[in-house]
């Protein structure tokens, strides 16, 4: 019987990433398997990002570089990417995100023991020094067990929360999954354009329109990806009061000009709050051709209500909470819901003032590590570490703490046995 190998291709889609790009390709280097093809798709970048991926190349020729141009935008350099994938398994990566070690061998062997066209994890993360943090810092999530997901129930969930990054189950193909080039090109098929991407953020919308297509898919314990958080990163241009960053997001802004939410959401600029992002995507992807996806209509007053609260959080500087609160009005507006959005603005929300958090932590779902004083410099260090960490978290169950006991228990008595019998042996030469 022929053994399973399909081509699984990893998507880099990069402007301006050149010194955080070298050491994702790296975690592509280390990788074992011989029908991965990395392709990073350059959308002009004034930085040496050709050079370093000519680099890679010439020391792995599974790595490639193309351009779809210069300054075409996210969404089209996504959609660019994704047409170099023509067969087997696909998914994106960013240009400061990495591979696990052995991360493509054992995601093709979870694919052809579970037979699904669609897998998702739940990586780690690792953040650079700068981007919210001094010294850089890893998360560490609790881990879950492997399992079959539901497609019904996560879009009904997602039409509730509105929470896409927050629910560790989202099927998104940037970073924390991978899906059947013949999964894209069914979706590609329902579109009046023929792209995937419909949404100005290819993030997420990936997670939503892919789920409505598979009645199943399958949540892997066992992360394939580390997220790298580097100052470069888009969301962290929005949320950085840095003036480079204004401008890097404004940027964003303006290519993504043409493409707005939802109708349903006032026909509105992109928004960078995730339960506004999260409605859009249920309610693009409703509108593609025979989607057999299915969710509950959305309740217009609890998404102001949630979108009001992640503006409060803290997260978002002051000279730019302006811009949300518009849109929010616009779509209350929109749903006779004017009266309602003001009296929440002005008696229940309250903007509450956070600090980067740096060091060590924990929550009931997560550890942070600190990587002050560490080795751990870049993604590739990183995804060592979780790595070295997740094995010695194994050896650390309580089944495993118990049969090390007894095994040291065992080769103790049995030691004490040979040291008596030694000392018979010995006795007797005397």
């Amino acid at each position: 019987m022929k053994k399973f190998e399909p081509y699984v291709y990893v998507l880099i889609p990069v402007k301006d990433r050149a010194q955080y790009l070298f050491h994702t390709l790296r975690t592509c280097e280390i990788q074992t398997y011989n029908n991965l093809r990395v392709i990073v798709s350059d959308d002009g970048s004034s930085d040496n990002t050709r050079q370093v991926v000519e680099a890679a190349h010439s020391r792995d020729s599974r790595i490639s570089y193309v351009s779809p141009g210069s300054n075409v935008g996210m969404k089209r350099n996504f959609e660019f990417a994704l047409d170099h994938a023509v067969q087997g398994y696909v998914m994106f990566l960013g240009g400061d995100d990495g591979l696990m070690p052995g991360a493509i061998e054992r995601l093709v062997q979870r694919i052809d023991e579970t037979q699904v066209d669609l897998i998702t994890w739940n990586p780690p993360i690792y953040t650079y020094p700068g981007a919210n943090s001094i010294f850089g810092k890893i998360k560490l999530t609790r881990r879950t067990q492997g399992r079959y997901v539901d497609s019904r129930e996560y879009l009904l969930r997602q039409a509730k929360v509105l929470n896409y990054i927050a629910d560790e189950e989202t099927p998104m193909i940037y970073v924390k999954g991978a899906v059947s080039v013949n999964l894209i090109s069914r979706v590609r098929r329902r579109s009046p354009s023929g792209e995937f991407y419909q949404s100005p953020t290819p993030d997420g919308y990936s997670g939503i329109v892919l789920a409505g297509e598979v009645t199943r898919f399958w949540f892997e314990d066992n992360p394939i990806t580390i997220y790298g958080v580097s100052p470069s990163s888009q969301g962290m241009a929005y949320l950085s009061k840095d003036e480079a960053a204004k401008r890097q997001s404004e940027d964003f802004f303006n290519k993504a000009s043409d493409k707005k939410m939802a109708n349903e959401l006032a026909s509105q600029p992109y928004s960078p709050l995730i339960s506004l992002m999260t409605a859009d995507y249920l309610l693009t992807a409703s509108k593609l051709q025979n989607w057999p996806g299915h969710f509950e209509g959305i309740d217009y007053t609890d998404l102001l209500s949630k979108s009001l609260d992640e503006l409060a959080n803290g997260l978002y500087s002051t000279d730019r909470i302006a811009r949300e609160i518009r849109i929010l009005i616009n779509i209350a507006k929109q749903h006779g819901l004017s009266d309602y959005i003001n009296k929440l603005i002005d008696s229940k929300w309250k903007y509450i003032e956070r600090s980067d958090f740096d060091g060590d932590g924990a929550n009931l779902n997560a550890v942070f590590i600190g990587c002050n004083d560490t080795f751990i410099k870049n993604i590739l260090d990183a995804a060592y570490f979780v790595q070295s960490t997740a094995l010695l978290r194994n050896k650390l169950k309580v089944k495993e703490i118990i049969n090390g006991i007894v095994s040291s228990l065992r080769y103790k008595i049995s030691a004490r046995k040979r040291l008596c019998r030694m000392n018979k042996y010995v006795s007797e030469l005397k």
